[in-house]
């Protein structure tokens, strides 16, 4: 028997009508469906199936961390929430047959360090940012102790894979493809013609020196956790949580992409490799 847990977005209605239909549907299945107050109480399901989009997804892997989880789309763009929502049977059919994969993702833990001592202790599933406020800041950047550079500008992003599509990507920073093991390291805005991004591996030591008095703050996964000093040392390194989505059969990061993103340069074209007739070598 699956144990499902459901979880859908406050306050949309939509979200809350989808799953008085999931409900009933799973249960006529045989499985036992959880909801959000057992599931933080400990209940532990084989999956938990979030009705919302990538800001419910990244909610719920917060508060309910390891656990892999089956986004169903009734947000807008929905990249992590692969499942539009008029293929939710389907989609439900297939996590009750155990036919997916876990796709599993880093995290980031972070620390900031004030005069030596440790003040803030947390982690992130997308990115770990450090923002200026109205006034240009300076960023000093170290990999594994080693300096790197100084960047004047609005800030410097840490993402993982799965964030480098969030912020990293709206600051030119590179998209990581799922399973890529490293992190894109992105200056935001920066005041120089040298602005490249680095991608560094998962077991790096990332050091972020803010070396300005102005106003900057860290923001982990676009919710501000706190005001910046000068001087303050923020470490950044791969975390002990793990991001992990359920995954479907014929679920794929590039089509996604192209069609979440309108990532498409010549939008009729048609792929060759794959065609019958045009069987890959």
């Amino acid at each position: 028997m699956a144990r499902i847990g459901l979880i859908a977005a406050h306050g949309k209605t939509e979200a809350e009508t989808l799953a008085a239909e999931v409900i009933p549907w799973l249960e006529q299945r045989g499985c036992e469906v959880l909801n959000e107050d057992e599931l933080r109480g400990g209940a532990r399901p084989d999956v938990i199936v979030a009705l919302g989009g990538d800001g419910l997804i990244m909610r719920v892997a917060h508060d309910l961390p390891d656990i892999p989880i089956l986004g169903i789309n009734v947000g807008r763009v929905g990249f992590l929430a692969m499942t539009e929502r008029q293929h939710w049977q389907d989609a439900l059919q297939e996590i009750i047959d155990g036919r997916y994969e876990v796709q599993e993702g880093p995290t980031l833990e972070a620390t900031v360090f004030r005069n030596g001592q440790a003040i803030v202790d947390a982690w992130a599933i997308n990115d770990v940012v450090i923002r200026s406020g109205m006034q240009l800041i300076d960023v000093e950047v170290y990999i594994d102790e080693r300096y790197v550079n100084t960047y004047p500008g609005d800030g410097m992003i840490v993402a993982t894979p799965q964030g480098s599509t969030a912020y990293c990507m709206a600051a030119g920073g590179p998209v990581l493809a799922a399973g890529v093991g490293g992190f894109a390291v992105t200056p935001i805005c920066a005041h120089s013609p040298i602005r490249t991004t680095l991608v560094v591996p998962k077991s790096a030591l990332i050091e972020l020196v803010l070396a300005s008095e102005r106003e900057a703050h860290l923001i982990l996964d676009g919710v501000p956790e706190l005001e910046l000093q000068e001087g303050d040392v923020v470490t950044v390194r791969d975390g002990a949580h793990r991001f992990r989505l359920a995954v479907l059969e014929g679920m794929n990061f590039y089509d996604a992409f192209r069609s979440k993103f309108n990532f498409m340069i010549r939008p009729d074209a048609v792929p060759t490799l794959g065609r019958r007739g045009r069987e890959r070598p």
